[in-house]
């Protein structure tokens, strides 16, 4: 039998249905959707529990350490563990639920000022998604010519439905913290000149604390997450687009073409050049 592992590398996902009493905390660095099929359990994420049964969904997010107990005696899922480049090679450096879902290839307006992506239970009250997962698992396992891009195509609507539901989710009450807000206004100004200081003016808090929350949230500072923004902004450039690399660099907010090329090498392990032949060489 294939390692899962050796599936994310290749294939970039692996989908199994998974009957089980529970299984042991743990993370993993790559998204898993996981699907209860039959019956019920306690699921613990992060610092949350609650009770998923049959029909119930929900995302467990890249560094995330979640586990489940069975309360029934039978208690089935269907995991499906996918790496955010199956979606869109760009999207390589993407290591987070809610970047995935505001990416360019699945953008959807005002996401952050719902519920948050990974940490909800959602509810296929139609069983439209159980159907999706098991055709990405009918093709999954046939590999018949072109599975790959069904099963992307399935994955995209799982994730349009899930973001419908997080759109009309009600309103979070406000909590003081807003990292989200601050985010998704980088995530669509990045090509300016926006400062740490301006995003401080804008949002009412003081240099230090914001400096903090970056480190704390990202383990980035301010100005590395600006950069690996650009950066994969650039990589869809690259990707999608005949410009010139000079114009993609301009284009992401670097008028500076030299400190593009270095900071993209740094973030990116190869120059844009590279990186556009590698994406050329990938596509099916």
């Amino acid at each position: 039998m294939v390692d899962y592992a050796d599936d994310l590398r290749d294939k970039k996902i692996h989908i199994s249905i998974c009957p089980s009493l529970g299984n042991n905390l743990h993370r993993h660095k790559f998204m898993e959707l996981a699907y209860v099929v039959k019956g019920e359990a306690e699921h613990y994420l992060d610092n949350t529990q609650e009770r998923i049964k049959e029909g119930d969904y929900f995302v467990i997010d890249y560094q995330s350490k979640h586990f489940y107990r069975a309360i029934t005696q039978e208690f089935e899922v269907i995991n499906c563990l996918f790496l955010p480049e199956l979606i869109d090679p760009s999207l390589i450096h993407c290591n987070s639920f809610p970047a995935l879902i505001s990416s360019y290839q699945i953008h959807f307006k005002n996401v952050f000022f719902t519920i948050r992506p990974a940490s909800s239970i959602y509810h296929d009250e139609q069983g439209k998604v159980r159907s999706l997962l098991v055709s990405i698992l009918e093709e999954f396992e046939g590999e018949e010519p072109g599975y790959l891009q069904m099963i992307r195509s399935r994955i995209i609507e799982i994730l349009i439905i899930t973001m419908r539901k997080i759109y009309y989710a009600p309103k979070l009450e406000k909590t003081g913290d807003d990292m989200d807000q601050i985010i998704n206004y980088i995530n669509t100004q990045y090509m300016n000149s926006i400062t740490l200081k301006e995003i401080c003016s804008r949002f009412g808090y003081s240099f230090s604390y914001l400096s903090m929350k970056f480190k704390k949230e990202f383990g980035l500072s301010y100005i590395e997450y600006l950069q690996k923004v650009r950066v994969e902004q650039s990589m869809r450039l690259l990707a999608y687009t005949d410009d010139t690399i000079d114009e993609i660099a301009l284009a992401v907010g670097y008028k500076d073409i030299k400190s593009f090329y270095t900071v993209f090498k740094r973030i990116a392990n190869v120059t844009p050049a590279q990186f556009r032949k590698t994406y050329y060489d990938a596509q099916w």
